[in-house]
């Protein structure tokens, strides 16, 4: 009976959670001395294009190739017979990747042929949502001093860096905007690859191979003060009061587009903050999770500010959650108005921002929160902002420089 349970569990599950192979096409060219070379150097780009495997030289595969480029004449019936078992040839010797194949052209031009091919062939549909629809960014650790002073002891710059890297990690994570790319654990990538290509596992399994994701954006960033220490203070009359875990940061970034390199945004961030006692390990990783929020925060109001996606009579509902909002946080909600264009550049600069209420959040989600207005009057695809901002060093009302599309998209800055 708990077997039919979890069984039907999984039956329940949504079909996007797990991976599938589908059947495709490509057309390619191939260019060789002879036809047959040029039959081979298509089969085999396509592979490297859709698997990213190599195909090693098989014998089958040679003898393949080689049947594939004689079957130019002779009568239908034979090349017909030749065709199905080339195939088939070609079909054991790249692992089931390439199923079939036709030739739509064959031309010698300067005693180089230039042959064109329909491959149909098997991919990997990786689960979830596909990456391409979210902007790719690869968080790179943070450039550290050999040591931070916390609570008059010196601790490993490394360590201070490993631990802000990852909570900014989890953080951007959690905000759903980007898809955020693994470039620390490459050991355990490359151990599993080794894995699937050992030969223990079902061959449809090297199609997962191939598949890493280039970044859009990369995120760097320097960790140019960091120190946490007891600081006593007096009260209004002069009379000194319990100390208090103060962090004092100081923390440079920069976003680079990777085709580029051009610097898409760059800021420094400097906070002082107070911290609850706890253990120095949990000290330091409460002033992490603090200065990561600072950070996403400033990149998301300046290219995906939170908006109200849903109205009813009994809540707002915002589409962002997680460790990104806070119960009783305010937010000033505000409508767009008219397109706002650099004079000298003609550069698009978002738009206009018409104050229209209030929100309070009530309740987060992971992936949504609640909120009640306070005042005004709230609608659909209207902007959030902070009410008291984080930053340090910006005043006043952050702008937002994002095209809203009618359709509820966005063309960000960094396009």
């Amino acid at each position: 009976m708990q077997k039919l349970f979890i069984i039907f569990i999984f039956s329940l599950l949504p079909l996007a959670l797990f991976g599938k192979v589908e059947v495709t096409y490509l057309s390619i060219e191939g260019v060789g001395s002879s036809r047959a070379d040029a039959i081979k150097d298509g089969l085999i780009e396509a592979v490297k294009q859709t698997s990213g495997v190599k195909i090693e030289s098989k014998k089958g595969y040679l003898k393949a190739i080689k049947e594939a480029g004689s079957s130019t004449n002779g009568d239908s019936k034979h090349s017909a017979l030749i065709t199905e078992h080339t195939q088939k040839l070609i079909r054991e010797a790249t692992s089931g990747f390439i199923r079939n194949y036709s030739i739509t052209s064959a031309e010698k031009i300067d005693n180089e042929w230039h042959v064109g091919l329909k491959i149909e062939f098997k991919q990997y549909k990786a689960p979830g949502l596909n990456p391409s629809k979210r902007r790719k960014i690869a968080i790179i650790p943070f450039e550290f001093k050999n040591s931070y002073v916390v609570l008059s002891n010196n601790v490993s710059g490394k360590e201070i860096s490993r631990r802000f890297t990852q909570a900014l990690i989890t953080k951007i994570t959690q905000a759903r905007k980007f898809t955020v790319l693994d470039r620390e654990n490459s050991k355990y990538y490359k151990s599993e690859k080794s894995f699937i290509l050992s030969g223990d596992t079902n061959k449809q399994e090297l199609l997962k191979l191939g598949k890493r994701l280039g970044a859009d954006y990369l995120l760097i960033g320097q960790i140019n003060n960091f120190s946490i220490e007891n600081i006593a203070e007096h009260n209004n009359i002069g009379l000194p009061q319990a100390p208090n875990l103060t962090c004092n940061a100081t923390i440079s970034y920069r976003i680079i587009m990777m085709a580029t390199q051009q610097i898409k945004w760059s800021q420094t961030i400097s906070k002082s903050f107070t911290i609850a006692q706890n253990t120095t390990e949990a000290i330091v990783a409460n002033a992490s999770q603090n200065i990561s929020s600072t950070i996403l925060n400033n990149i998301l109001a300046n290219i995906y500010p939170p908006k109200v996606i849903m109205v009813t009579p009994s809540s707002i509902i915002v589409n962002e959650g997680g460790d990104n909002m806070e119960n009783g946080e305010v937010f000033k909600a505000y409508k767009t108005g008219k397109r706002l264009t650099d004079p000298y550049t003609h550069e698009f600069l978002g738009y206009e921002e018409i104050k229209a209420g209030e929100i309070i959040i009530t309740k987060v989600n992971p992936k949504v929160s609640y909120a009640r207005a306070l005042n005004g009057h709230i609608s659909k695809g209207m902007i959030l902002r902070r009410k008291k901002s984080e930053i340090i060093e910006n005043q006043g009302e952050a702008k937002t420089d994002v095209t809203i599309k009618p359709n509820g998209g966005v063309v960000l800055p960094f396009d």
